[in-house]
């Protein structure tokens, strides 16, 4: 083996990601996600509405 560390395949494009928090505009429950979700539409794990992550971002 090398002295180089292996990554899996896609490492260097996430290493730059971070988590973000929604809030669910139809029960309210908030959720994590990662940064590159922002740009789509999200699915909430209490209730399953769809909503824009973007517009829904908690600060």
């Amino acid at each position: 083996m090398s002295d180089q560390q292996q990554h899996c395949p896609g490492f260097e494009s996430n290493k730059s990601l971070s988590s973000v928090d929604v809030k669910c505009p139809d029960c309210g429950k908030k959720q994590e996600i990662f940064s590159d979700e922002l740009t789509k539409q999200v699915k909430c794990a209490s209730c399953g509405a769809l909503f824009d992550a973007a517009a829904c971002k908690v600060d």
